[in-house]
């Protein structure tokens, strides 16, 4: 718990660039896990988006905040292998669905996105963008100026492929779908960074992401050479996520 902070969005941008006026986020940042904590004030709608468990206090503090606001959603990027999901639980206490990929193993998941879905909301709509290759159930989400790319792709790099279900030549054409996506003033909100949390404009993304400019052979190959230390939850992460 001591190692929690929730920041604003303001505290974590990355560099000058005109925060959203109809939206606002709030970052519960773990080490180097961010859950997101999105919401639209004249809807009054929220969405959450990768809970951890060891967070559960602070989810609970936080979303209690937002009293008369209708929660949308929580979801999970993708099936996290290196921390515990909450989704599932948060999900129920908020009255609202647990959303993921089609292929998430959790038998929790209410709502499975196999292709790409547009949910209407007060607040426009909540886009939903399966985008394997990390693992072979990320999921993109958008919803307002806010782009969630989990470890799709990072502050400057995207998420190693090397762990269970990862797959080089599928995460790339996963960047091809989020390029489309993203408009350049669109807010890059990723699932890690060991800074801290920065949110960036896609912008600025286009400039500093190496990832992003490599051609199809040349992301392949760097990203399917990376072999990284196993995370320390590996094992404790994936069986509890898997139920």
């Amino acid at each position: 718990m001591s190692s929690t902070h929730v920041k604003s969005l303001e505290e974590i941008s990355y560099g000058k660039w005109a925060l959203p006026k109809d939206f606002q986020v709030q970052v519960i940042v773990n080490d180097d896990n961010l859950t997101y904590l999105a919401y639209h004030p004249e809807s009054r709608q929220a969405i959450v988006v990768d809970p951890m468990q060891d967070d559960w206090e602070v989810l609970v503090r936080e979303t209690d905040r937002l009293q008369g606001y209708t929660f949308l959603a929580v979801l999970d990027t993708h099936t996290h292998a290196d921390h515990i999901s909450c989704a599932a639980k948060l999900a129920k206490k908020l009255n609202c669905p647990l959303v993921m990929h089609a292929n998430a193993v959790s038998p929790k998941v209410d709502l499975r996105v196999s292709n790409e879905t547009h949910i209407p909301t007060a607040a426009g709509p909540l886009r939903l963008v399966p985008t394997p290759g990390h693992t072979r159930d990320s999921l993109f989400i958008q919803w307002g100026p806010f782009g969630f790319t989990g470890d799709t792709i990072l502050h400057g790099d995207t998420g190693r492929d090397d762990l269970p279900t990862g797959n080089p030549a599928q995460h790339f054409e996963s960047l091809l779908k989020i390029k489309e996506l993203m408009t350049m003033n669109s807010i890059l909100l990723p699932g890690h960074d060991a800074e801290g949390g920065r949110a960036s404009v896609w912008s600025q993304q286009l400039e500093l992401n190496s990832s992003l400019k490599q051609s199809r052979e040349e992301f392949i190959r760097d990203a399917g050479a990376y072999v990284g230390p196993s995370p320390k939850l590996l094992k404790e992460s994936l069986f509890y996520n898997f139920q």
